[in-house]
């Protein structure tokens, strides 16, 4: 008996395509539309930036996508190693240019945009379903799971992330594009058509320019040529592959040998290197394809390379487990399906390039398009009484995940743009070249600078951090900021102190690798010099920081952030206060803010229970 997703409606009308159009953007609407109001966040600030400084020529493109610490980002005291990223991402940069002059640097114009994007990559999955053979409405349910993907709630809103967006468009349209040039009805291999392979290949270079993600493209045509074409016809499209193929060596060969790149941080990129590497990158693997399929949090991860615990392994089991139970069910579904195979080989290939990446949602946008794909056809061959109930069920914990990550994505942003928003209700605009100095800031703020040169509109500031906060998204504990005589501060802090944790180590190694602070260290600056009094290897309890010109000078502002302010300045006005304990009042200007920092802390309880839970935080230890 034929099954029902390959039967009459694999051409559906112009009619079911407008439908299915307007069926995915009712559904982007009510499961994004929220994201237009969310403001700029972290990575946002510094493109604005680069991108209003550089022209749109190739190279100013490239260069519009590179990162540079220290420098006009900010100031790390502790900092030997300079850190540097660099992306050969010029047209992604190109679009982001162009989105930021059409909507005239408004935020909620350039997440309009940002929604446009993911609308038409969900369109060109529909597409590619309806190639596959599926029927109309599981077409649409494969759109649809794009669509409400939960990794999308970060990528949507996060307007630095669009690289991840324009390439997965340009990738899936380039995969239609071949699909539709070679074997164009997916019953029988036909001639070539010369015109959709061009385009294919200019789609799929956009994409590759976009993210390099998109190398992979190769991969996944030859395994469409070979399932669904068959033997034969992949021995007649040999030629066409040989040159993908060389087009993806060239890039690979431009990528990791002539485009101009200092060493990549060790926070951000593990180095492949040794025996033990490889069953690092399958557990790190095996935790992106659970968290594509079971929307756990696709944040840090749990890969490591040492120190393994009970704990540790009874996860990993049980992910393997539930990924294999999938994958059986998979097979077991897509039986008699010629296309069966393009499906996971795309997803599993998709992850492959981001192995030694630092985990971020974004990176499922390009996998999940082959996933949205997939759900439908495990769907569709469950018994005729099941179909309806598991299909409202996963919609309904799709949407549920989808909620969750809108709210904890919230408190992030927020978390952010609470530090600006105390900053500037109470505080007037510095002269020109005043410095900016940092204590127990969030990492989440780690922009300060860069953003508050916009909104202050003043563009010689210098931002200076003496302290992050252990928790990436507020202070939560008790310090204290006393001043010794005219030129000292001493701050400190409960155990285990700043540089605690996995994150603390992590940046603490990524940017003074080999130099450990110990107490009695000296750390030579240029405005001022840092002593550690009191420290291990949990972390430092005690700093002291000597400046070289008087705290009082009038180019100098110091902001402290606490549990129950996101930023405020402190005003010396005696030798020797304990300025934990002075009490600052709000503007009524701020009243929003707290009403909004009491929901950010209901969120940090959420959030903790997800992401920082011990099973479920990096722990990259030295191999």
């Amino acid at each position: 008996m034929p099954d029902e997703s390959v039967t009459s409606e694999l051409k559906p009308s112009w009619r079911r395509h407008s439908l299915a159009a307007l069926g995915l953007l009712i559904v982007l609407a009510a499961a994004h539309g929220a994201s237009l109001w969310d403001g700029l966040f972290f990575d946002d600030y510094w493109h604005r930036v680069t991108l209003r400084e550089y022209g749109w020529g190739f190279h100013d493109l490239i260069e519009s996508a590179t990162f540079d610490v220290p420098g006009r980002l900010t100031h790390l005291w502790w900092q030997t190693q300079p850190l540097q990223w660099r992306y050969t991402r010029a047209v992604a940069m190109f679009f982001m240019k162009l989105e930021l002059v059409i909507s005239g640097g408004s935020p909620v114009g350039v997440h309009a945009c940002s929604l446009v994007w993911h609308l038409l990559t969900a369109l060109l999955v529909y597409r590619l379903a309806v190639w596959a053979g599926l029927a109309w409405r599981w077409a649409l349910l494969a759109g649809v799971a794009y669509v409400i993907n939960p990794h999308s709630v970060f990528a949507i809103s996060w307007i630095a992330a669009r690289n991840a967006q324009v390439s997965a468009l340009f990738f899936v349209a380039a995969v239609l594009m071949y699909a539709l040039a070679s074997i164009p009805d997916r019953t029988a291999p036909s001639p070539l058509r010369p015109g959709r392979l061009l385009l294919c290949v200019i789609l799929w270079v956009l994409a590759l320019f976009s993210r390099e993600s998109a190398v992979i493209f190769p991969i996944v045509v030859l395994v469409l040529d070979a399932s669904v074409g068959g033997r034969r016809h992949l021995l007649r499209r040999l030629p066409v592959h040989a040159v993908f193929g060389l087009i993806a060596a060239a890039y690979l060969y431009y990528r990791l040998f002539v485009f101009p790149e200092v060493e990549a941080p060790s926070i951000y990129f593990t180095t492949p290197s040794g025996a033990s590497y490889l069953s690092w990158a399958a557990s790190k693997l095996l935790q992106m394809l659970f968290a594509t399929a079971f929307y756990t949090p696709m944040f840090l991860g749990m890969a490591t390379y040492t120190g393994l615990s009970g704990g540790h392994l009874l996860v990993y089991l049980v992910m393997a487990t539930m990924v294999g139970l999938l994958g059986v069910w998979y097979v077991l579904a897509s039986r008699g399906r010629r296309d069966r195979w393009v499906w996971p080989v795309w997803l599993v290939a998709a992850y492959l390039p981001v192995i030694p990446v630092f985990i971020t949602p974004h990176f499922s946008l390009l996998p999940f398009a082959a996933w949205a794909v997939m759900i439908p056809i495990g769907l569709s061959r469950l018994p005729r009484f099941w179909r309806p109930v598991v299909t409202a069920i996963v919609i309904a914990a799709t949407l549920w995940s989808v909620a969750v990550y809108r709210v904890l994505w919230r408190g992030i942003v927020r978390s952010e743009q609470l530090i600006y928003a105390d900053i500037l209700a109470t505080n007037t605009p510095p002269p020109e070249g005043s410095k900016l100095f940092f204590i127990n800031l969030p990492i989440a703020g780690i922009y300060a600078p860069v953003a508050l040169r916009e909104l202050w509109g003043i563009e010689d500031l210098d931002g200076y951090v003496l302290t992050f906060a252990p928790h990436p998204l507020m202070m939560t504990e008790r310090s204290s900021v006393k001043r010794v005589g005219d030129r000292e501060l001493v701050v400190t802090t409960l155990a285990p102190g700043y540089f605690s944790g996995v994150g603390g180590r992590m940046l603490l190694d990524g940017t003074r690798p080999g130099e450990p602070l110990m107490p009695g260290a000296v750390v030579r600056g240029e405005l001022f010099d840092t002593t550690v009094l009191d420290a291990d290897e949990r972390g430092a309890r005690s700093l002291k920081f000597t400046f070289h010109e008087s705290l009082d000078s009038d180019r100098f502002l110091i902001f402290v952030s606490t549990p129950d302010r996101p930023a405020y300045r402190v005003c010396f006005s005696r030798p020797g206060c304990a300025l934990a304990e002075e009490t600052y009042h709000w503007q009524r200007a701020c009243a929003d803010m707290l009403v909004a920092r009491e929901r950010f802390f209901i969120i940090d309880r959420l959030a903790r229970r997800l992401v920082h839970s011990d099973l479920f935080l990096t722990a990259k230890h030295d191999r």
